[in-house]
């Protein structure tokens, strides 16, 4: 691999730290997610226990993602520096445009434009 190809690639290190910050950015929504249905449920049906309970798995994915947060900044603190990837065929399987130009970094050449933009009202 010559220089010029070394300095297009992203630092390994960068790119954990990148994912792990996505995930801890998917804590903060499912932690006001949780917040809604709390409300909802408090609101619609506060005496059905099994509403309750299946309720309470949004914060479970808070957790889950909390603690793959954590473990993917630990593999980036273990990582030796300067070690580069090429993560451009990684941030390619990505399907949401704005998440794969927040886990390239500034090195990489954008995702290419996924079209038309789908909501859940479409």
């Amino acid at each position: 691999m010559s220089g010029q190809e070394a300095a297009v690639l992203p630092c390994f290190r960068e790119s954990l730290d990148l994912v792990a910050q996505e995930a801890d950015d998917l804590v903060e929504l499912g932690d006001q997610i949780q917040g809604v249905i709390s409300r909802l449920v408090g609101a619609a049906l506060p005496s059905d226990p099994t509403l309750l309970v299946d309720a309470q798995a949004a914060d479970l994915l808070s957790q889950r993602l909390s603690g793959l947060a954590n473990f993917v900044k630990a593999l980036a603190d273990a990582a030796p520096a300067g070690l580069a990837a090429d993560i451009e065929t990684a941030i390619r399987t990505l399907t949401l445009a704005e998440q794969a130009r927040r886990l390239s970094g500034p090195s990489l050449s954008p995702p290419p434009d996924p079209g038309e933009v789908m909501t859940f009202w479409d």
